[in-house]
């Protein structure tokens, strides 16, 4: 299914909202407040994503700010490998990559999801 015809269905839409939804609050304990979904191109879905801050996070700022660039690190590796799985698994969306980035200060994030567009690419 190409990413255009993908995105065309609010069912698909709704689909790859509770995906993205589901991941982070496995990994956060809370959902996302704000999701827009587009197409990039042909190979590409983005994710821009307004979250809420956790505060464990919040709290090692301040004293332990290595500490806490370390644990945001790790979980945005985290965020990645589970939500490319569970795309590829649930909606058997072709994903061969992701990209995110989060910037605390606004609480948004981009996540891009790039499609493995067959033999060619």
């Amino acid at each position: 299914m190409t990413v255009a015809l993908l995105l065309s269905s609010n069912e698909h839409k709704k689909k790859l909202s509770r995906c993205y939804n589901e991941v982070h609050k496995e990994l956060y304990g809370v959902g996302v407040t704000q999701l827009k979904i587009e197409a990039v191109n042909e190979t590409m879905i983005m994710f821009l994503v307004k979250h809420q801050r956790v505060a464990a996070l919040r709290a090692l700022e301040d004293h332990y700010p290595e500490l806490k660039q370390s644990v945001d690190a790790a979980l945005h590796q985290e965020f990645k490998r589970r939500i490319q799985k569970k795309l590829t698994e649930e909606l058997e969306l072709p994903a061969a990559g992701v990209l995110r980035d989060y910037d605390p200060q606004t609480a948004w994030a981009c996540t891009v999801i790039i499609c493995d567009s067959g033999p060619d690419q």
